[in-house]
C-alpha cells in the first residue's frame, strides 16, 4: 500500500510539474514548439499542445486562429469530427481564414452525402470570399453539387453565369458540366449544341482532352437513346462523325468504343476510301488491348481486300508481330519477309530485319537469328541497322557467356559514333556498350582492365550506367579475390590527387579525387576525398556554381496575445498567405504568397498562376519555391529548381549541393500518403516517388499524349484493372486526378509488379513504362534476372531511356532520404 501511495503521489508531482511546465512556456515558445512538431511531422505531438494551449488560453489561441490549424491536423490524421468542431469554430467567427474553413466543411459535407449543407456553405464562401484563390474550385463543386442532386436548372444557372468569368480549361471544364445539366434536365438540343462545340473548339485536334472524351461519350448516349444502348453499340452517324468519335476514344484510349465506331463506319459506309484504314485501327485497337488473334483477324481483312492501299503496309508488319506474340515463329517469319518483298522502299526498312532476329530470340532459336544478323548487316553494311544487329549479335553472346566473342563485338560497337540511342528501338548508346564491355572484362578475370573501363563510365546524378559501374566497383572492392587491385588503384589516385592540389590544378584534384570515390565505402577516406572534391569546386569556375539564395522570413511573425483578430472582410491574398505561413500551413499558404506576389507585378490585377512570377527576385522566388515544397506542391519547386541545375556538371556530387537546392530538385512531397499506401504493399515509397518524378514532375493534373492521367500516369485499362482490384465501384478516370488517389492505385500497381518481378526495380520501371508481358519476353530473351544482363535486351527505346531515368532518380532518393521519407 505505501508503495501504491508513494507512486500515486510521484506521479501526481509529475502531472503538477508538467501543468507549471506548460503555464510557464511563453507564447512564443508554445508556438515554437508546435511548429517545430508539425514540421517534422509529429501530428499527435502538435495536436496534444493545440488542445493544452485552448485549454489555458482560449482567447489566445482563437486571436491566432491556432483552432484551424488544429482543424487541419485533425482532419490529416483522420479525426474528421475534431476537425469540423474547430473549422466551424474559425467559419463562425468570421476569421481571416473563415473561407478556407467553410471550404473544408463543404467537402465533410460533400464526404457524408449532405448535398444540401455542401451547397449552403458553398454559397456562403461565394458570398463572402467572391475574391478568392479557391473561387473556380467552389463553383465547380457548386454545380456539380446541384446536377448531383437533381437541381439541374440551378446547375445550368449558376455554369452560365460562371462562364462569363473563366478562360482557358477552366472554361472547358465549366461547358462540360453544363452540357452535363442540359443533358440531364431533357435539353437535348442545348446539350448536342454544347458537347459539339467542345469537340470543334479544341486548341489541338490531334489531342483531345478529358472533356472532348466526356464529350463523346454524352453524344453517343444521346443518339443512341441510352447509356446501356451506347456501350452496346454506335448510334447510327455520319462517315465524318463516326470517324471524329472513334479517334477521340482511340487517343484517350478508350479502345472497345473506339472499335464500336471503326466497326459501324466500316458496315454503314463499306465504299468509303477510308474503310482500309478503319479496319486497321480495329486490328490495332486489339493489339493494343493485348488481343493479338482479334487483331491479326482484322489485319487479315485488310490484306486480303486491300493489298494494294497504303494501310496494307502497316498491317503486314503488325499482323506479323501479333504472330510473333502468339508464338507462331515461322509463320511471323514467313509475314515479315512479305513485307521486305513488297515494300522494299518503305520507311525504316530495317525493321523487319531487327523483328526477325528478335522474334527468333524469343523462340530460343540463336543459330537461326545469328544467321539473320548476318544479313541484316550484308543489307544495311555501314549504316546504323548493321550496328543494331551487332549489337543484338552481343547480346546474344552474352546470354550463353560467351565472354570472347560478346567482346570482340563491344569493342567493335565501342568505335562507332551513332549508336541509335533512344531514338530507335533496339539501339544502344556508347556508356551501355562500355559497361557491357567491362563487365565483360570482370567475367573473363581481367580485374584491373575492367576497373579501368569502369572508371572510364562518367558518374552523377543521371547516369545509370555510370551508377551500374560504381556498384560494380565497390563489390570488386568487397571480395577478397580482387580487393588488391582496388586498393592499389585508390591508393594511386589518392596520391594524385595530393600532388594535383600541391601544383594547384584543380581539374586533375577533381577528377582524380571523384574516382577514388567511386572505389571506397571507408567514411574516413570519403570525407578526406570529399573535402579534395570541395576544394577543386572552390577552383573551377563550371563546378563553383552555388551560390544559395536567401530564404525570406514568410507569415506573420509576432503571436497576438490581446486585441481582436483579422475578420474575412479585410482578407487579402498577403494577409492571408501570412497567416497560414505563421500556422505553418503551407499548402494553402505558398499558393496564397505566390498569388499575392504575381498581383503586385501585375499591377494588382489577380492571376490564376501558382508559380513565381519571373519579376520576383532571387530570394523572393526561391522562398516561394521552399514553401512550396513544404506543401507538398512540387511540381512548382520542380519548375524554379531545374532551369538552375540544368548548369551544374552531371557529375556534380550532390553531397556538396546546398541542401535546400538538393531537394527542390529532388522533392518527397505527399510522405504521409505514400507510407500509408507503398510501405503495406512492400513498395518503397523512394521508388514511387521517382517513378512520380519522371512521370508528371508531381503535376496532379497531368495528362500525357497517350491518354496517361495524374501523378502516376495512369493508362485507363490499367486503372479499370486496379481499381476492380481495390473494389472501388464507383471509380471514375478523373479520381486520378486526385494524389490521394493516383498513389493508392501507384502503389497497388508496383505492388503487382513486385511480385511478378521480385527485387527486380529496373523490370518493375520497365513494365511500368513499356508493359509486364514484354518484360517478360525481355527478360527471357536475357535468360536472367540480372539487370547487366536483362536491360540491354530491352526493345523499346522510350522503355530502355525510363528505366534509366528511374533509377538514377531512385538512386538519388535513397541517398537523400531514408525508408521513411526522413532526411539523412
Amino acid at each position: 500500500m505505501i508503495g501504491r501511495q508513494f507512486v500515486a503521489a510521484l506521479l501526481l508531482n509529475f502531472a503538477t510539474f508538467g501543468l507549471v511546465s506548460a503555464y510557464a512556456q511563453t507564447p512564443r515558445e508554445r508556438h515554437e514548439r508546435i511548429r517545430t512538431a508539425v514540421d517534422g511531422q509529429n501530428l499527435i505531438v502538435a495536436i496534444n499542445e493545440l488542445q493544452a494551449w485552448r485549454g489555458s488560453q482560449p482567447d489566445v489561441f482563437a486571436l491566432n486562429n491556432y483552432d484551424y490549424l488544429l482543424a487541419r491536423l485533425a482532419e490529416r490524421t483522420g479525426d474528421r469530427a475534431t476537425a469540423a468542431v474547430n473549422y466551424q469554430r474559425v467559419a463562425a467567427r468570421n476569421s481571416l481564414l473563415s473561407e478556407y474553413a467553410i471550404w473544408h466543411l463543404a467537402q465533410f459535407a460533400r464526404m457524408t452525402g449532405n448535398l444540401t449543407l455542401e451547397r449552403e456553405q458553398l454559397r456562403q464562401f461565394l458570398a463572402t470570399s467572391p475574391g478568392s484563390l479557391l473561387r473556380n474550385a467552389v463553383g465547380q463543386r457548386l454545380a456539380q453539387s446541384l446536377i448531383d442532386s437533381g437541381d439541374f436548372a440551378g446547375a445550368i444557372y449558376e455554369l452560365k453565369l460562371r462562364l462569363l468569368s473563366t478562360t482557358g480549361v477552366t472554361a472547358r471544364e465549366t461547358r462540360a458540366l453544363l452540357g452535363q445539366a442540359y443533358l440531364r434536365n431533357n435539353q437535348p438540343e442545348q446539350a448536342r449544341e454544347t458537347f459539339n462545340g467542345l469537340i470543334t473548339d479544341l486548341a489541338d485536334e490531334s489531342r483531345p482532352d478529358d472533356f472532348a472524351l466526356a464529350s463523346v461519350r454524352a453524344l453517343d448516349v444521346l443518339d443512341s437513346g441510352g447509356e446501356e444502348a451506347a456501350q452496346q453499340g454506335a448510334p447510327q452517324l455520319s462517315e465524318t462523325e463516326y470517324l471524329r468519335r472513334a479517334r477521340i476514344y482511340h487517343f484517350n484510349r478508350d479502345f472497345a468504343r473506339a472499335r464500336l465506331h471503326y466497326a459501324a463506319f466500316v458496315r454503314h459506309f463499306p465504299q468509303s476510301a477510308t474503310v482500309p484504314d478503319a479496319l486497321y485501327q480495329i486490328g490495332r485497337t486489339f493489339y493494343q488491348d493485348g488481343q493479338y488473334e482479334n487483331a491479326l483477324a482484322s489485319l487479315r481483312r485488310v490484306l486480303d481486300k486491300y493489298p494494294d492501299r497504303a494501310p496494307a503496309r502497316d498491317a503486314q508488319i503488325f499482323s506479323a508481330s501479333c504472330l510473333g506474340r502468339l508464338k507462331q515463329t515461322d509463320e511471323a517469319i514467313a509475314s515479315y519477309r512479305r513485307f521486305i518483298e513488297r515494300y522494299p522502299d518503305a520507311p525504316d526498312p530495317e525493321r523487319p530485319f531487327l523483328n526477325i532476329i528478335d522474334t527468333l530470340r524469343d523462340a530460343g532459336r540463336d543459330h537461326d537469328a545469328l544467321d539473320w544478323v548476318e544479313r541484316t548487316r550484308t543489307r544495311f553494311k555501314g549504316q546504323l541497322p548493321s550496328r543494331l544487329a551487332l549489337f543484338s549479335r552481343a547480346r546474344i553472346y552474352l546470354r550463353n557467356s560467351d565472354w570472347p566473342r560478346a567482346l570482340i563485338d563491344l569493342e567493335a560497337l565501342r568505335n562507332e559514333s551513332d549508336l541509335g540511342g533512344a531514338r530507335v528501338p533496339g539501339g544502344t548508346s556508347s556508356a551501355e556498350v562500355s559497361y557491357l564491355r567491362a563487365l565483360v572484362l570482370e567475367q573473363m578475370g581481367r580485374t584491373e582492365d575492367a576497373v579501368n573501363a569502369y572508371l572510364e563510365i562518367s558518374d552523377g546524378r543521371y547516369e545509370y550506367y555510370g551508377g551500374r559501374a560504381t556498384e560494380r566497383l565497390q563489390a570488386l572492392a568487397r571480395a577478397g579475390n580482387t580487393r588488391e587491385v582496388i586498393v592499389s588503384h585508390l591508393e594511386s589516385l589518392r596520391r594524385e590527387a595530393r600532388v594535383a592540389l600541391a601544383g594547384a590544378q584543380p581539374e586533375k584534384v577533381r577528377t582524380a579525387s571523384q574516382s577514388a570515390l567511386r572505389l571506397t565505402e571507408d567514411k574516413t577516406i570519403a570525407d578526406e576525398l570529399i573535402g579534395l572534391v570541395r576544394t577543386a569546386y572552390a577552383n573551377l569556375p563550371s563546378y563553383n556554381v552555388f551560390s544559395e539564395p536567401k530564404l525570406l522570413p514568410k507569415g506573420r511573425a509576432e503571436i497576438l496575445t490581446s486585441g481582436t483578430t483579422a475578420v474575412s472582410s479585410s482578407a487579402t491574398l498577403e494577409s492571408l498567405a501570412n497567416e497560414l505561413l505563421f500556422l505553418g500551413i503551407y499548402d494553402e499558404g505558398a499558393p496564397a504568397l505566390a498569388a499575392s506576389e504575381e498581383n503586385s507585378n501585375t499591377g494588382g490585377l489577380v492571376t490564376s498562376t501558382l508559380t513565381p512570377s519571373p519579376k520576383l527576385s532571387r530570394d523572393e522566388a526561391y522562398t516561394i519555391a521552399v514553401l512550396f515544397k513544404r506543401g507538398s506542391l512540387a511540381e512548382h519547386s520542380i519548375s524554379y529548381a531545374e532551369p538552375l541545375w540544368k548548369n551544374v556538371p552531371r557529375d556534380y556530387l550532390i553531397e556538396l549541393a546546398p541542401r535546400q537546392m538538393v531537394e527542390l530538385l529532388y522533392p518527397a512531397p505527399y510522405a504521409d500518403i505514400l507510407i500509408e499506401h507503398a510501405t503495406p504493399r512492400g513498395v518503397d515509397s523512394r521508388f514511387v516517388l521517382s517513378i512520380m518524378r519522371q512521370e508528371s514532375r508531381f503535376r496532379p493534373d497531368a495528362k500525357s499524349v497517350s491518354a496517361a492521367r495524374g501523378l502516376m500516369q495512369f493508362i485507363p485499362a490499367t486503372a479499370n484493372k486496379i481499381a476492380a482490384q481495390l473494389g472501388k465501384r464507383d471509380f471514375r478516370l478523373d479520381d486520378l486526378y486526385n494524389p490521394r488517389s493516383a498513389i493508392l492505385f501507384g502503389s497497388e500497381y508496383l505492388g503487382n509488379l513486385f511480385k511478378l518481378f521480385p527485387n527486380m526495380p529496373q523490370a518493375v520501371a520497365a513494365s511500368y513504362n513499356g508493359g509486364e508481358d514484354n518484360v517478360a519476353r525481355w527478360v527471357s530473351r536475357a535468360n536472367s534476372f540480372d539487370p547487366d544482363r536483362y536491360v540491354p535486351e530491352i526493345g523499346f527505346a522510350q522503355s530502355k531511356d525510363y528505366v534509366y531515368r528511374i533509377m538514377a532518380n531512385f538512386r538519388v532518393y535513397q541517398q537523400l532520404y531514408g525508408e521513411e521519407l526522413q532526411s539523412r
